[in-house]
């Protein structure tokens, strides 16, 4: 268990994070319909986090180890400023910056008294990034948790942190209470979804445990037609603006004149400005006047949610053989939004079926390897059935692969790059299978297993096997390889066989 924060701490806690973002990405964009039912938010948080990532891997390793806390924190919130999406990316932001401010400025180790200061400045200035707070948001579950870090008045950072996060999981369940688009759809906030996602990775990097990622699942808001939440706004204007400090408080303010969700986030001369209008130009023109505005980003605002079904969105189906083993895994891949299809060479009715019945325009289809059902997909992709669909094929090798593909699927890309990263994350995560045999065996072939293919590298860990199985083989690796993260889904079907995948 951790006593005092550093900089590997900090790293930890941020590619730990984006991993759990990525595992709930799509959760989270099923949860948002506020302040627009747009789908986004857990692609937003994700792709702000990933922002400080990308850039931390390119520095050199020997310099990055020896960073010193306030450089880090410092640095990777900036990353986190200059690449936010949306106004859930840049809130975020905001709350990364206040920590960080308080990190860097801690003349000894920080202990739990530290990171409650660094909670509540964070929200401090989450707050005031923001023209119009609205309560059951993003905020309100960072507030409650900073809230509660200070009722603790400890300085034990392990302390400290488990209260912020039982307060954070109360103050989520309680946002559909606090704002009415929310209690309409029957969901709770998918920014503040993020934030606990966030929470329970800090927790776990303090208490030196792995960080086991959420679960994938769905949402299903209930929103009546035409309701998008209570925000308008033809376009979502975004961009970095340098101007100083004092003249952020007006441009605030003058963008709340002509937009809603309005949110300036950073400091020290550089602020990343987002704002939802029907006046892109006018908000453009807004920044020119206060600064220096550059990296502008403009994007026609979707349709809601509910006029989504009618128009093209991007599907993925599974096709397997009658009897696959990764027919175990159908529940898992369901959840995930995937539609699993079982077909045969002889009978190839069913793919087109499929396709017929999603009515999307575009389609990757994901297919088990051999039998010659790859080519029986190209076939149907390729038939009049599919004639007004783009369809991207990727044969699967192992059922584990089928997992590691859906979950860097992303709707929001270009068909092409999403079948590439689809099909990479596939081909590169290693393989192996424990089993069958007794409990005791069974995990310690998984660990040893497990350990062979980290030879060759690897941070993530994914274990399919039952729940005791599972949690015996992720408490092995916390001890012998605590920086690793541990995927650890749970499937009773596979009895006494473990499946693993490393990336």
């Amino acid at each position: 268990m951790l006593e005092v924060l550093d900089a590997d701490a900090v790293r930890r806690w941020y590619r730990s994070g984006l991993r759990a973002l990525e595992a709930s990405r799509a959760e989270i964009d099923s949860l948002n319909v506020f302040p627009v039912a747009d789908a986004d938010t857990g692609t937003n948080l994700f792709l702000t986090l990933q922002s400080a990532i990308a850039a931390a891997d390119e520095l050199d390793a020997a310099s990055a180890d020896r960073a010193d806390l306030a450089e880090t924190a410092t640095s990777m919130a900036r990353l986190c400023l200059l690449g936010a999406r949306g106004s859930s990316g840049v809130i975020l932001s905001q709350l990364l910056r206040g920590v960080a401010e308080v990190l860097a400025a801690e003349r000894r180790p920080p202990r739990g008294l530290a990171l409650t200061a660094a909670f509540e400045h964070a929200v401090t200035l989450a707050y005031a990034a923001v023209a119009q707070p609205v309560e059951g948001t993003m905020l309100t579950v960072a507030r409650a948790a900073a809230e509660a870090a200070r009722r603790t008045q400890s300085d034990r950072l392990d302390l400290v942190v488990a209260a912020a996060v039982l307060a954070a999981h109360d103050a989520l369940r309680r946002t559909p209470s606090q704002l009415d688009v929310l209690s309409r759809a029957g969901v709770v906030d998918a920014g503040g979804r993020g934030i606990v996602v966030l929470l329970d990775v800090l927790q776990a990097v303090i208490d030196e445990r792995e960080v086991i990622l959420p679960a994938p699942r769905l949402a299903s808001p209930t929103l009546d037609a035409g309701d998008s939440g209570s925000l308008s706004g033809a376009y979502e204007v975004m961009y970095l603006i340098d101007t100083a400090d004092d003249r952020v408080p007006a441009l605030r303010a003058a963008l709340d004149e002509i937009g809603e969700a309005v949110v300036v986030s950073g400091g020290d001369g550089l602020w990343n400005v987002h704002v939802h209008t029907d006046d892109a130009p006018a908000a453009v023109e807004l920044g020119v006047a206060a600064g220096r505005p550059h990296d502008i980003r403009v994007t026609e605002i979707n349709e809601p949610r509910a006029h989504h079904a009618e128009t093209s969105e991007r599907a993925v189906i599974i096709v397997l053989a009658p009897g696959s083993p990764a027919l175990v895994l159908r529940d898992l891949l369901t959840r995930s939004g995937a539609e699993v299809v079982e077909a045969t060479t002889a009978d190839p009715t069913s793919i087109g079926a499929a396709l017929r019945q999603l009515g999307a325009h575009e389609v990757v289809i994901l297919v088990e390897h051999g039998g010659g059902l790859p080519a029986l997909v190209r076939s149907a992709a390729a038939s009049p059935t599919a004639a007004n669909a783009a369809i991207g094929v990727i044969p699967i090798a192992a059922s584990v692969q089928f997992l590691s593909a859906v979950a860097v699927h992303d709707p929001h890309r270009r068909l092409a790059e999403d079948v590439a990263a689809m099909e990479t994350a596939a081909s590169s995560t290693r393989i192996a299978t424990a089993g069958p045999a007794a409990v005791d065996a069974l995990c310690v072939d998984a660990v040893a297993q497990i350990m062979q293919l980290l030879v060759d590298g690897g941070d993530l860990v994914t274990v399919v096997s039952t729940a005791e199985v599972g949690a015996r083989i992720a408490g092995a690796l916390a001890e012998t390889r605590p920086a690793v993260d541990v995927n650890q889904l749970t499937v009773d079907a596979l009895g006494s066989v473990v499946w693993i995948g490393v990336e």
